[in-house]
Protein backbone atom coordinates (compact mmCIF):
# COMPACT_ATOMS: atom_id res chain seq x y z
CA UNK A 1 0.00 0.00 0.00
CA UNK A 2 3.29 2.43 0.78
CA UNK A 3 4.33 2.14 -2.61
CA UNK A 4 0.27 3.42 -4.66
CA UNK A 5 0.39 6.10 -2.00
CA UNK A 6 3.68 7.21 -2.96
CA UNK A 7 2.81 7.02 -6.30
CA UNK A 8 -0.21 9.73 -5.38
CA UNK A 9 1.92 11.68 -3.92
CA UNK A 10 4.27 12.17 -6.86
CA UNK A 11 1.51 12.68 -8.93
CA UNK A 12 0.48 15.33 -6.85
CA UNK A 13 3.65 16.95 -5.72
CA UNK A 14 3.61 17.39 -9.98
CA UNK A 15 0.66 19.10 -10.04
CA UNK A 16 -1.10 16.10 -11.61
CA UNK A 17 -4.31 15.03 -9.10
CA UNK A 18 -6.38 12.15 -10.40
CA UNK A 19 -9.07 11.58 -7.90
CA UNK A 20 -10.40 8.98 -9.37
CA UNK A 21 -7.25 7.19 -10.41
CA UNK A 22 -6.27 8.00 -6.47
CA UNK A 23 -9.22 6.42 -4.66
CA UNK A 24 -8.90 3.15 -7.24
CA UNK A 25 -5.35 2.77 -6.09
CA UNK A 26 -5.93 2.96 -2.47
CA UNK A 27 -8.82 0.36 -2.62
CA UNK A 28 -6.98 -2.18 -4.59
CA UNK A 29 -3.59 -1.82 -2.24
CA UNK A 30 -6.76 -1.99 0.76
CA UNK A 31 -8.12 -5.12 -0.90
CA UNK A 32 -4.49 -6.62 -1.42
CA UNK A 33 -3.13 -5.53 2.13
CA UNK A 34 -6.59 -6.87 3.95
CA UNK A 35 -8.30 -10.08 4.98
CA UNK A 36 -10.26 -9.97 1.86
CA UNK A 37 -13.07 -7.66 0.30
CA UNK A 38 -15.22 -5.65 2.57
CA UNK A 39 -13.25 -5.69 5.78
CA UNK A 40 -11.97 -2.10 5.54
CA UNK A 41 -13.86 0.85 4.10
CA UNK A 42 -12.41 4.30 2.59
CA UNK A 43 -13.12 7.34 4.14
CA UNK A 44 -12.10 10.14 1.91
CA UNK A 45 -11.18 13.44 4.32
CA UNK A 46 -13.51 16.34 2.44
CA UNK A 47 -12.10 18.75 4.79
CA UNK A 48 -11.12 21.91 3.24
CA UNK A 49 -11.83 20.74 -0.29
CA UNK A 50 -14.11 22.16 -2.72
CA UNK A 51 -17.17 20.93 -3.70
CA UNK A 52 -15.84 20.06 -7.19
CA UNK A 53 -12.96 17.51 -6.20
CA UNK A 54 -16.03 15.50 -4.28
CA UNK A 55 -17.86 15.38 -6.72
CA UNK A 56 -14.93 13.77 -9.06
CA UNK A 57 -14.41 11.18 -6.10
CA UNK A 58 -18.64 11.22 -6.32
CA UNK A 59 -18.40 10.55 -10.15
CA UNK A 60 -15.62 7.97 -9.16
CA UNK A 61 -18.52 6.16 -7.26
CA UNK A 62 -17.15 6.67 -3.75
CA UNK A 63 -19.73 7.32 -1.74
CA UNK A 64 -18.09 7.41 2.14
CA UNK A 65 -16.88 10.98 3.26
CA UNK A 66 -15.45 12.49 6.26
CA UNK A 67 -15.78 16.20 7.54
CA UNK A 68 -13.63 17.33 10.36
CA UNK A 69 -16.29 20.54 11.02
CA UNK A 70 -20.26 20.97 10.96
CA UNK A 71 -20.02 24.39 10.04
CA UNK A 72 -18.21 23.07 6.90
CA UNK A 73 -19.93 20.40 6.21
CA UNK A 74 -23.72 22.48 6.54
CA UNK A 75 -22.02 24.62 3.51
CA UNK A 76 -21.44 21.74 0.71
CA UNK A 77 -23.18 18.57 1.92
CA UNK A 78 -26.74 18.92 1.97
CA UNK A 79 -27.00 19.22 -1.63
CA UNK A 80 -24.69 16.73 -2.74
CA UNK A 81 -26.62 14.39 -0.17
CA UNK A 82 -29.78 15.08 -2.00
CA UNK A 83 -28.20 14.73 -5.67
CA UNK A 84 -26.01 11.08 -4.30
CA UNK A 85 -28.53 9.29 -2.10
CA UNK A 86 -25.77 6.53 -0.69
CA UNK A 87 -23.56 8.82 0.48
CA UNK A 88 -22.39 8.34 3.85
CA UNK A 89 -21.41 10.95 6.05
CA UNK A 90 -19.02 10.50 8.80
CA UNK A 91 -18.20 13.88 11.23
CA UNK A 92 -14.25 12.59 12.59
CA UNK A 93 -13.85 15.72 14.07
CA UNK A 94 -14.64 17.25 17.51
CA UNK A 95 -18.56 17.88 18.06
CA UNK A 96 -19.53 21.00 20.46
CA UNK A 97 -22.60 20.44 22.11
CA UNK A 98 -24.20 23.41 20.68
CA UNK A 99 -24.10 21.83 17.14
CA UNK A 100 -25.36 18.18 17.93
CA UNK A 101 -28.79 19.10 16.21
CA UNK A 102 -27.17 20.28 13.41
CA UNK A 103 -24.58 17.51 13.42
CA UNK A 104 -27.76 14.71 14.06
CA UNK A 105 -29.47 15.91 10.72
CA UNK A 106 -26.46 15.66 8.34
CA UNK A 107 -24.58 13.21 9.36
CA UNK A 108 -24.95 9.23 9.29
CA UNK A 109 -21.63 8.44 11.76
CA UNK A 110 -19.97 10.48 14.46
CA UNK A 111 -17.18 9.15 15.18
CA UNK A 112 -16.44 11.22 18.18
CA UNK A 113 -18.83 10.79 21.05
CA UNK A 114 -15.91 11.47 23.65
CA UNK A 115 -17.42 12.49 26.88
CA UNK A 116 -20.77 11.80 28.75
CA UNK A 117 -21.90 16.05 28.07
CA UNK A 118 -22.05 15.05 24.41
CA UNK A 119 -23.65 11.80 24.81
CA UNK A 120 -26.27 13.53 27.34
CA UNK A 121 -27.10 16.17 24.39
CA UNK A 122 -26.86 13.46 21.80
CA UNK A 123 -29.89 11.49 23.48
CA UNK A 124 -31.70 15.03 24.27
CA UNK A 125 -32.02 15.81 20.52
CA UNK A 126 -32.67 11.91 19.04
CA UNK A 127 -35.80 12.01 22.02
CA UNK A 128 -36.51 15.08 20.34
CA UNK A 129 -37.09 13.56 16.57
CA UNK A 130 -33.30 13.93 15.74
CA UNK A 131 -32.13 11.39 12.89
CA UNK A 132 -29.81 8.58 15.40
CA UNK A 133 -26.44 7.93 13.74
CA UNK A 134 -24.19 5.39 13.66
CA UNK A 135 -21.47 6.55 17.05
CA UNK A 136 -18.37 5.56 17.88
CA UNK A 137 -17.41 5.73 21.60
CA UNK A 138 -13.90 6.97 22.54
Amino acid sequence: MQAVLARARRRQGQGMIDIAANIKAVKVAMAMDGDGPGTAQLVAVSKTQPVAAIEEALKAGHRIFGENRVQEAEAKWPALKARYADIELHLIGALQTNKTRAALDLFDVIETLDRPKLARAIKREIDRGAPMPWLFVQ
